[in-house]
């Protein structure tokens, strides 16, 4: 029995485990946003007292607060356009976190430091204000890719059902988010057709000729559309082109 396995058996209690399984299968079945928005709902209905969660993505380097995609599940929209306005990403620990490791927050925001300055002592009293002193993030990182995934309230810090159920699933849930957000944003650059094409192609498994027949183009069209996506991704073969937007390992 692996390690991992191990841990999950003495560590999660068995009704953390009987919603963790499922759970973890469910992550394989992510390929869109919709897929995450769904996912991150079921979560939340596992969790006592339904506790807001947010999951960002946030693209190029981790000091710009740009959230291209996010899905917010009770979060306050007052507390995010005042966290956004005042550029509170520049001095939040939790933002800055370590990335591949579980966050807790009231380690991070309640404790001042000699150091803190105008800015840090004010964000903390935002925290303050808005009840957002108490959480659990965890951030997966590709690239200039990265995805934060957070859970507010006492239970995800304190309730030992929440903490080992979130320990255990905000991994793999951050990880598998930031693949499929990362391969999206790399289709987004396709064209309505392109991404017609790319769909015969992958999901439905058509050759060539079955795509201009499916989508009632000329064979020429439809080649011209997939070379046009292969030099637009540097990809030499079609197969080529798949591996880089629907592998793991897509740059």
């Amino acid at each position: 029995m692996s390690p991992e396995i191990l841990r999950m058996v003495r560590e999660v209690p068995s009704l953390a485990m009987a919603q963790l399984v499922p759970l973890q299968r469910g992550l394989l079945a992510l390929t869109d946003e919709d897929d995450v928005r769904a996912f991150l709902m079921g979560v939340q209905l596992c969790l006592p007292g339904q506790p807001p969660i947010l999951l960002a993505q946030v693209s190029g380097s981790k000091g710009l607060w740009s959230r291209p995609f996010s899905v917010s599940l009770g979060w306050s929209d007052a507390w995010l356009e005042l966290y956004g306005s005042q550029t509170f990403h520049e001095v939040d620990p939790v933002f800055n976190g370590p990335v591949g490791e579980p966050i807790i927050w009231s380690e991070l925001l309640l404790r001042r430091r000699s150091t803190d300055g105008r800015k840090m002592t004010s964000f903390r009293l935002a925290c303050k204000r808005h009840g957002m002193t108490h959480g659990l993030s965890y951030i997966a990182e590709r690239g200039e890719n990265r995805v934060i995934v957070s859970v507010v309230g006492e239970a995800a810090e304190y309730d030992y059902y929440a903490r080992q159920l979130l320990t255990m699933l905000l991994p793999s849930l951050a990880d598998m988010a930031v693949r499929v957000l990362t391969r999206n944003a790399r289709m987004a650059n396709f064209t309505p057709r392109e991404r017609q094409i790319f769909d015969c192609l992958t999901t439905q498994g058509l050759t060539q000729v079955e795509i201009a027949d499916h989508l009632g183009l000329g064979l020429s069209t439809v080649k011209v559309h997939l070379k046009n996506m292969r030099e637009a991704h540097g990809a030499r073969t079609l197969a080529h082109l798949v591996h880089l937007l629907r592998t793991e390992d897509a740059a």
